[in-house]
């Protein structure tokens, strides 16, 4: 039988997935959601803007503003308050104040796999992410248009090297032709296909149609597939730098689709990684390349360029010359490991990845507290899918921003462009609010067509007149 009465109680600065994750289990164990916001410090604006948002927020049914967790509790007599499992084991004044008649304190961050956007829009005002949502994180960050366009032009002036594994992409379009009479197999007929730079390739193509002098560092085979992705690099007006390994084949992704459909993916790459010869190479040419940079991108799909014995010492000779390094280690079909790059400025991981590191079922703030701290990064952003990034720093505040694309066609490559254009604006000395809201703005744009592509720096520039 489910509860009457059921709290949750924060100060809300920002609306996060997080919150909606307690929200969404509150409502499964209780009959009635009351949300305590704590008004202690703040101004009456500021109030009202909070109180907006979490009203506009349907799976709510009151609201209850509060100074002090004594006079919430008092007022409500709930049957339970539900906090994150990041408070088990430290003090709850909530405690003992439900134990005096009888009521429940629960510990739990809902359930990891919801998303914001998966759940019913009848839940939520008429769209769940809008104009207001960014002009929001725009004004709480104390960030102009103006700021964000100065930005943007610096980016012709700067230097970046992109280091990792470079992917062709293939899409091959197909027609289902039916089922094979000898077994349940789906039958299709290719009728035409397309090929795309992917990995590290791509990152370096956005960076360098963004403006910057851009290199990239990888291994290729010696075979055709390497060929094209040289002449990709020359039409991206992007320098190549290669280590060139003949037992190696140039890793090929092939995904067979039918309208947005796709029927499967064929992946080929040398599952035992590469020789130590080749590493040593990668390793000694970077050392020659990276004095003069203004960042670098490790962008590490885990096909083995980036090897963990080798990764520490490049990140450490980057970051003694001045150099700017972001990283992203992605685990979907390979498994990642971002560990690798202990003590980058700047780390992308997705929440799978950040809880696989940690280890941890805390809610998404706390989540990326643990993992900075354990990184021994400057920042981070937490990319949340369909529900945007959690955005934050070890000694600043934490963010969120929505995703800017409502009808995303292709959603592959959106962290590819977000980090590509938001190093590029830190490497101009943005603050990390403003570079996570250019590299946003690129994600948007990535999600809005099919396959990867290179990201102007005129479209970013679109995006943001359409703001004014």
């Amino acid at each position: 039988m489910k509860l009457n009465k059921v709290v949750v109680h924060g100060n809300f600065e920002i609306l996060h997935t997080g919150h909606i994750r307690l929200f969404l289990y509150a409502k499964e164990i209780g009959e009635k959601l009351i949300v305590g916001l704590c008004t202690s410090g703040l101004e009456s604006e500021e109030i009202r803007r909070r109180l907006d948002n979490l009203k506009s927020n349907r799976i709510i049914d009151e609201v209850v503003c509060y100074f002090q967790i004594e006079e919430l509790i008092d007022k409500i007599r709930p049957n339970a308050v539900i906090k994150g499992r990041e408070f088990i084991g430290v003090e709850n004044p909530e405690e003992l104040l439900l134990e005096s008649y009888g009521g429940q304190l629960i510990f739990s961050s809902g359930e990891n796999n919801i998303l914001q956007s998966d759940v019913s829009p009848s839940l939520f005002s008429k769209t769940l992410v809008t104009r207001e949502s960014t002009e929001n994180f725009l004004r709480r960050n104390q960030i102009s248009l103006d700021m964000l366009a100065n930005t943007l032009n610096t980016f012709e002036t700067k230097r970046i090297l992109v280091v990792g594994d470079v992917i062709l992409d293939e899409y091959v379009d197909c027609t289902p032709v039916g089922l094979s009479q000898e077994s349940s197999t789906l039958v299709a007929q290719p009728i035409s296909s397309k090929r795309y730079l992917g990995g590290a390739g791509i990152i370096a193509a956005h960076c360098s149609s963004l403006g910057a002098q851009t290199t990239l560092l990888t291994v290729l085979g010696t075979d055709n597939e390497s060929e094209i992705v040289r002449t990709f690099c020359i039409d991206y007006k992007t320098t190549l730098r290669e280590v060139r390994d003949n037992n190696s084949p140039t890793i090929l992704k092939q995904r067979f689709v039918h309208g947005k459909q796709m029927l499967f993916r064929l992946n080929r790459f040398q599952a035992q990684g590469f020789s130590r010869n080749i590493r040593d190479e990668l390793k000694s040419q970077f050392y020659n390349l990276v004095e003069g940079f203004d960042a670098v991108i490790f962008a590490d799909f885990s096909y083995g360029v980036l090897n963990f014995e080798d990764i520490g010492d490049m990140v450490a000779r980057a970051k003694s010359l001045g150099v700017f390094v972001a990283a992203d280690s992605q685990s979907s079909s390979q498994i990642g490991n971002l560990l690798k790059f202990k003590g980058a400025n700047l780390i992308c991981p997705t929440e799978h990845e950040a809880r696989i590191e940690i280890r941890s079922q805390d809610g998404l703030i706390v989540l990326s507290h643990k993992l900075l701290k354990l990184m021994q990064s400057d920042y981070i952003f937490l990319k949340l899918g369909a529900d945007g990034v959690i955005v934050g720093g070890l000694k600043l505040k934490t963010d969120h921003i929505s995703a800017m694309n409502e009808n995303p066609v292709d959603v592959a490559g959106a962290g590819d462009s977000l980090i590509a254009a938001s190093t590029l604006a830190f490497s101009s000395g943005a603050s990390l609010y403003v570079a996570a809201f250019i590299g946003s703005l690129a994600a948007a744009i990535q999600v809005s067509r099919s396959g990867n592509q290179p990201i102007s720096r005129s479209s970013i520039t679109a995006l943001l007149d359409q703001l004014n």
